[in-house]
């Protein structure tokens, strides 16, 4: 009996070995077992291991180089980005009530969310950006000034934008670095730049907002 037995007098061959009746299927015979356990103890063909190293390193590189995912809005000029690990939702404009005695351009008031008390901050203000600059007319039926709710585990904000591009993806490592300013805003408020659909948009470093946010209020 050789090594390649079942394919010649076996299950896939004529099946004319006496083992058959035995073991009904090639696949239970101990020679078939055998053959297949010392192919574990055959030297590795040559190039072999090198090519394995490659494959794994490749693989490594390619799990530095996963995408992570923002949420693209836009204010007047500026397109910006947050991270959609801090975004909650996207909501219609509503009535923000003025809170007294606080009279900070950055804090426009409170809101109300499913029962819920949010305040509403002015991201426009912090950044120093300017008023919306497109009219109704050229806004069209497509761009829609939207309030969105984001949170970062402490509790949640809201504030306005002009238009909401979306949820989109780039690679953390390919970051571009930010210009010394965003509009009027400090670089700091900056973590880098992405490009998609010929937008340049600027990341915004969540916890450094998140931070403005609680000043605002103090």
């Amino acid at each position: 009996m050789f090594e390649s037995c079942w394919n010649t007098i076996g299950y896939a061959g004529d099946r004319s070995c006496p083992e058959l009746k035995r073991w009904s299927h090639c696949h239970y015979c101990p020679n078939f077992t055998s053959a297949g356990l010392s192919l574990l103890d055959r030297e590795p063909p040559e190039g072999y291991l090198d090519e394995n190293t490659e494959a794994v390193s490749i693989a490594k590189e390619e799990e530095q180089s996963e995408t992570a995912g923002a949420v693209v809005f836009r204010i007047s000029r500026e397109w910006l980005a947050l991270s959609s690990q801090v975004f909650v939702s996207v909501l219609e404009e509503r009535i923000v009530r003025p809170v007294p005695h606080r009279n900070s351009r950055m804090f426009r008031g409170l809101t109300s969310l499913h029962g819920q008390i949010l305040p509403v901050v002015s991201v426009r203000e912090l950044l120093g950006l300017d008023a919306e600059h497109l009219t109704e007319e050229e806004k069209g039926f497509r761009v829609y000034s939207r309030f969105i709710c984001v949170d970062r585990g402490f509790g949640r904000w809201i504030f306005g934008v002009d238009e909401v591009f979306g949820v989109h993806h780039y690679f953390p490592d390919a970051l571009m670095e930010a210009p010394a300013t965003v509009a009027k805003s400090p670089a700091a408020y900056t973590r880098g730049l992405f490009e998609t659909d010929d937008k340049r948009i600027s990341l915004l470093e969540d916890e450094l907002l998140f931070e403005a946010f609680n000043r605002i209020i103090k």
